[in-house]
Formats: structure tokens, C-alpha cells, sequence
């Protein structure tokens, strides 16, 4: 059980720019695993973007726990380390999603990817399963559709 008077830990991955994988951590022991895949207009996202909406997508899913507490971010984005030091955001959705992180004191860190395994094999998971399901005729398509249907952003 999560200790709410205990620092957290998140560590967050973008895939094949199509999946993302999160774990929420304290003490090095996972609390909480999210993987979703991107659609619509996400595909089309930079890379940053695709970061950086992965950091509040992340966030948002535990505010309960993070509120009023330094939480530790990890993430292989390296640029996403000076997000609290940008002075010029590039788009308007940036400036929305930073009026959302500033309710929460976050430190980013640069992790390699290499080292941020159990996350990653999370954003990937979810990709090669809603693929393999897409390609595999065993499976009826209704339920391929339903499985796509609730693996995708809401």
C-alpha cells in the first residue's frame, strides 16, 4: 500500500510515437501501471508534445497522490527536463497543460531509455497487442473493434 505521506515516482515512455506507458512508484516499488495508444490527432503530435502529454496524462491519473508533495519524474525525453525553465512555448495546448503542472511540484529527471525498462516495455505492450489484434483473423473482428475501442484515448 502507498504510503500518502511519502514522496512518489513516476516514470513515463512514448513508444513508436503511438503508445504510451506509465508506472507511478514509491520507494522503487510500482503502485500503479497506465499504457494507452495515441489516435486521431495525437498521431500527428511532435514528439515533445507527445512527451509532454504524456507527463499530464500521467498526473492527472494520480493528482490524488501527488498533490502536496514533491514528485520525481522520469522520463527519456531529455528536453522534458527543462520544461519548467521554457520561456517560449510553442503551442497553445503547452500553455494549458503547464497551468495544469504547476498545481503540482514535479522535478524532472533524464533517465535513458535503457534504464527505464519497465515502462517502456509498457507503452509497447499495448501497441503490439492492439496490432497483433488488428492483423490476427482468429480473433472475431467485433471483438477486435472493442478491444481497440477501449485500449484508445478517451
Amino acid at each position: 500500500m502507498p504510503n500518502l505521506k511519502q514522496p512518489f515516482e513516476i516514470q513515463i515512455d512514448v513508444a513508436s510515437d503511438y503508445a504510451i506507458g506509465a508506472v507511478l512508484l514509491q520507494h522503487g516499488k510500482p503502485i500503479s501501471f497506465h499504457s494507452e495508444i495515441f489516435n486521431g490527432v495525437f498521431l500527428n503530435y511532435p514528439t515533445y508534445d507527445k512527451e509532454l502529454y504524456t507527463l499530464v496524462k500521467s498526473v492527472k491519473k494520480w493528482k490524488s497522490y501527488l498533490m502536496g508533495k514533491e514528485t520525481i519524474i522520469h522520463t527519456s525525453h531529455q528536453p522534458l527536463q527543462y520544461l519548467q525553465s521554457q520561456t517560449k512555448l510553442q503551442q497553445s495546448r503547452n500553455f494549458c497543460w503547464m497551468g495544469f503542472l504547476q498545481q503540482f511540484h514535479l522535478v524532472i529527471k533524464y533517465k535513458k531509455g535503457i534504464y527505464n525498462k519497465v515502462v517502456d516495455m509498457l507503452s509497447r505492450l499495448v501497441f503490439n497487442v492492439a496490432i497483433l489484434l488488428k492483423n490476427n483473423s482468429v480473433f472475431p473482428e467485433s471483438y477486435v473493434e472493442q478491444y481497440t475501442h477501449d485500449v484508445e484515448f478517451q
